[in-house]
């Protein structure tokens, strides 16, 4: 697996669904060494998982297309069965998000 190409696929996949912009982007690759993760009562199962942070607002459908782009981002970069792979979405106001310049989200329109 290449890191690089798992997080430019991912970043990729948030760009091409969403229609962010790539300067809104983050990407964050958290790997857990052996024996710190187990699925489906296996120790260290092959698995990709995804916390997808987002500013509340997005249509169910968007948030669709993103989960199954990100699937397929994370199956194409790592081999990883789609299976195997699962993705989080946790949705803020935008009043509890701070961006550029310390102001919240809600305060520049977005």
């Amino acid at each position: 697996m290449s890191k690089k190409t798992l997080v430019q696929k991912t970043s990729d996949a948030v760009v091409e669904t969403l229609g962010s912009a790539i300067t809104s982007v983050r990407v964050m690759l958290h790997e857990l060494p052996g024996g710190h993760y187990m699925a489906a009562g296996q120790l260290d199962s092959p698995a990709v998982n995804f916390r997808v942070d987002l500013i509340a607002g997005r249509s169910d459908q968007q948030k669709a297309a993103l989960i199954a782009a990100l699937s397929k981002a994370a199956h194409a970069a790592t081999g990883t069965s789609e299976d195997d792979i699962r993705v989080w979405m946790v949705e803020i106001p935008s009043t509890n998000v701070g961006i550029a310049g310390g102001k919240t989200a809600a305060s520049i329109g977005r």
